[in-house]
């Protein structure tokens, strides 16, 4: 595991939940973070003291894990990792991406993961969603002045209760989620998502930053509100 050694606790703790997911845990509990981090790297995520006769580890120090994926620290912050029930969470798309960059050793997906505009099925129906949205429906139908609030937060997959951490990440990873869209056109004005469905284009991936962008300034009394939530206390 040379090739780890300059990488950040935050990225080794991005890859161990990358590594759950790849196990087929799509969602994962925070203690099942903590132990795949400690297997995965139990020099920085082992509760000190407790050394076996390799001199590693023998124990997992929770701590250290949950210090990352609370308050403001960067995998949740930066949108890699996202919150998903009480102590669940799910490495997100921004994540995935992050992830096979950081890991040499990451394996291609295989053949019946990937469609033909070149994404995983989940980036697909994420991107699918978003599309579908009633944010961007009504945009599209020239009637942003009809959009709510909810629409927005179903937008991004967010509450009017959402943490700052949670909002910030969403938003991050739907940007993520257009620009591995743009790059998978490959140049292209148009790509399927395969199986003979509709497709998407960029005009698509246009209209979903300017929705974003609509909504960013729509709704920034509300967004800074939320914003204002900065203490998480639980994982």
């Amino acid at each position: 595991m040379s090739h780890y050694g300059k990488l950040s606790v935050a990225d080794k703790l991005l890859l161990a939940a990358n590594d759950l997911e790849q196990s087929g845990r799509k969602d994962f509990s925070a203690e099942d973070l903590v132990v795949a981090a400690w297997k995965k790297f139990p020099d920085v995520f082992g509760l000190s003291g407790h050394l076996d006769e390799k001199g590693q580890p023998m124990y997992p120090d929770s701590n250290r894990v949950f210090a990352e994926i609370m308050g403001s620290k960067p995998i949740r912050h930066r949108g890699l990792l996202t919150k998903v029930g009480n102590k669940m969470y799910q490495i997100t798309e921004a994540g995935r991406e992050y992830a096979r960059s950081l890991n040499s050793t990451t394996a291609v997906p295989s053949e019946s993961r990937v469609t033909k505009a070149g994404l995983d099925r989940r980036t697909i129906e994420a991107l699918k969603k978003l599309l579908a949205s009633k944010a961007v429906e009504k945009t599209k139908n020239n009637r942003p002045e009809d959009i709510t609030f909810y629409d927005a937060c179903a937008f991004w997959g967010i509450s009017p209760m959402s943490s700052a951490i949670q909002m910030e990440g969403q938003i991050s990873n739907l940007e993520k989620i257009v620009a591995s869209a743009r790059t998978a056109l490959r140049g292209k004005a148009e790509s399927s998502f395969g199986h003979g469905g509709p497709g998407f284009g960029v005009d698509d991936l246009r209209r979903l930053t300017e929705v974003q962008n609509l909504l960013l300034e729509k709704f920034k009394v509300e967004l800074a509100v939320i914003r204002q939530r900065v203490d998480e206390r639980k994982t």
